[in-house]
């Protein structure tokens, strides 16, 4: 059950310190240093008045932010953080990344109410157990009501499981996730297929499934080895 919710649980963390980490210009006492790395010809665009930065890279080159302490990265074009609205937006090839995460994509946009990847983009947990979330357009997670929605596309890759679909919503805190627009879902022994009026919802806790709408479910048998040889 930890390990289901682990991706979004840990998403939701780093969200929470990149936004209260920033500004990068001071570090207040009680807070990690945050440092932010510009690229030779790039540019720093600082406002103190009205609590706004901008940093810029190019191509090859992107702007770097690093939390030495937790060893957490984030790359991206552009880098542009509100302190006023604790508004933080990476632009262009975004990469964020710690010990045990990898999300990229082309647009993040961090809040402290919520996360989203607007174009869509890769989540990729490495710890305790792999997990990948592939998702096609916006992506979103609001942090207090510890809900997800994506559409576009999605493919969510379990220990042991395959979800896909063209959209998605589910909650961490009740623990599922509902597919919908021709949903699947895949596992070692079978596969469950819905029509593009189905909705599956999968119960993270206990493992069940349940389909609304028009279905169908292959299983796969190892057949063995007849005495005969066959």
């Amino acid at each position: 059950m930890v390990q289901k919710r682990y991706l979004l649980v840990l998403f939701l963390t780093v969200a929470l310190f990149l936004v209260n980490a920033l500004p990068g210009w001071a570090a207040e006492e009680g807070r990690d240093e945050v440092e932010v790395i510009v690229p030779p010809q790039g540019i720093t665009e600082l406002d103190l008045e009205k609590e706004f930065c901008v940093y810029r890279g190019y191509s090859g080159a992107p702007v770097e932010v690093i939390v030495e302490s937790s060893g957490l990265r984030l790359s991206a074009l552009k880098i542009s953080y509100d302190q006023h609205n604790q508004l933080l937006t990476a632009e262009e090839a975004v990469k964020l990344e710690t010990e045990k995460m990898i999300a990229t994509g082309e647009r993040m946009v961090l809040t402290s109410e919520l996360v989203r990847l607007p174009e869509g983009g890769e989540i990729t947990i490495l710890e305790p157990e792999e997990m990948r979330l592939v998702v096609g357009g916006a992506f979103s997670y609001h942090l207090e009501e510890e809900t997800i929605q994506g559409e576009a596309g999605f493919t969510l890759w379990g220990p042991e499981w395959v979800m896909e679909g063209e959209r998605f919503d589910g909650s961490m805190r009740e623990e599922h996730v509902t597919a919908a627009g021709s949903p699947m879902i895949r596992w070692e022994e079978g596969i469950l297929q819905g029509e593009a009026g189905t909705v599956i919802t999968y119960d993270l806790a206990s493992g069940q499934i349940t389909a609304e709408g028009p279905t169908k479910t292959r299983f796969y048998q190892d057949r063995g080895v007849h005495s005969s040889g066959d």
